[in-house]
């Protein structure tokens, strides 16, 4: 009988891109397993994985408030459901085993998972450990991580001497990017795909799977100073952009493809971006100069810190344009830069096409006769 895994995470495109990357590892070795994604129902994952023809169950969104705020009256109450919704996914779609890599649609499906004696993992993307992985890890048979640490048992320290902590494999792998091994086409084509000219200096704006209202100001609010010099290239994110509309030298769109991901790295000499670890991997990958404006006072913060040589980090502040205006233009002005940060990026953050963390998961799976 064909094995069921279910892949867990949605809300940002941060967790789904590492999953997506081990589904397509899975798939390749095992095809007569099935796949199941549990995510969020208004989210950026929904498109991407009901194209690759993969079930997709959406669960009610119980993402725990970090300031205090009338949601944190409301919130147990979304969890309640959100816990009833992962009780009836499990009982329709009984997977063999539960995977997680961040986000908080994971939380009720791990923990009830694991009540039921399903095998669960998870990965840590961020360098800094995210809630909505310490709420999990200890019901997980495995935890893995982006980053090398330098104590064992990072995300249950609370639980370090617990029977079940102890149970708990934590190992350090190669993070999982969709674009390892990938055929990344020409500047000039990339850019021609959207409508810009190869042979000028091109900027990437993007703000994550769900797009920055503030990076797509910083954008659209100065887009005449930006494009005396340079073309600009915007993913916005679902109607999270502004009134600007396309001229030449300047091209924006709500949400692409993997394709055409590809093809607008390609297009850019430089990307600006939030930080999350899903996009920095991305970087990572395929050797791209970066600037990163993290979100304040979140996990980003600390990826930025902790890849300062890798990534040029600029910090939200009411003179956000001017910093990246001045950072934009040093880079360009200085090509050996910009050559060491693509080096550098590429070095410090280890990536593969999944094949790492297939090959711990593949250790957790049940048997199966049917390969």
């Amino acid at each position: 009988m064909a094995r069921v895994i279910a892949l867990v995470g949605g809300g940002t495109m941060g967790p789904v891109v590492p999953l997506l990357a081990l589904y397509k590892k899975l798939a390749e070795r095992h095809p007569a397993d099935s796949f199941v994604w549990v995510g969020t129902p208004d989210g950026p994952e929904r498109k991407a994985i009901e194209e690759l023809n993969i079930p997709f169950v959406p669960i009610t969104v119980a993402k725990m408030p970090r300031y205090l705020s009338v949601k944190m009256l409301t919130w147990p109450f979304d969890y309640l459901d959100a816990a009833k919704d992962a009780k009836e996914f499990l009982d329709k779609w009984k997977p063999d085993v539960v995977i997680g890599a961040g986000g908080f649609s994971q939380v009720p499906v791990i923990r009830a998972a694991a009540k039921r004696g399903i095998v669960c993992a998870v990965h840590q993307l961020d360098f800094e450990p995210l809630l909505s992985n310490r709420l999990v890890a200890r019901f997980c048979k495995l935890v893995t991580t982006s980053f090398v640490y330098h104590r064992k048992h990072l995300l249950v320290p609370i639980f370090r001497y617990s029977l079940q902590n102890r149970l708990t494999e934590e190992v350090a792998i190669a993070t999982p990017n969709r674009f390892v091994g990938a055929i990344v086409p020409e500047k000039s084509k990339a850019a021609q795909s959207f409508g810009l000219d190869g042979s000028l200096p091109t900027v990437l704006f993007v703000g994550g799977g769900t797009g920055s209202r503030l990076l797509n100001e910083v954008v659209e609010k100065n887009l005449d100073k930006w494009l005396a010099k340079v073309q600009i290239l915007q993913l916005t994110g679902k109607g999270r952009g502004f009134d600007a509309e396309e001229r030449p030298g300047y091209a924006k769109r709500e949400f692409i493809k993997q394709d055409e991901m590809l093809r607008a790295y390609a297009a850019a000499d430089i990307v600006v971006s939030r930080g999350g670890m899903g996009a920095i991997a991305d970087f990572a990958t395929l050797s791209k100069p970066s600037i990163i404006v993290p979100i304040k006072n979140s996990a980003q913060e600390k990826n930025v810190r902790h890849m300062e040589l890798s990534v040029v980090g600029v910090e939200e502040s009411a003179n956000l344009f001017e910093d990246l205006y001045h950072q934009i233009f040093h880079l360009f002005a200085h090509p050996d830069e910009r050559l060491r940060l693509a080096e550098e990026i590429h070095r410090a953050l280890r990536t593969d096409d999944g094949t790492e963390w297939a090959d711990h998961i593949e250790k957790l799976l049940p048997e199966n006769n049917n390969g």
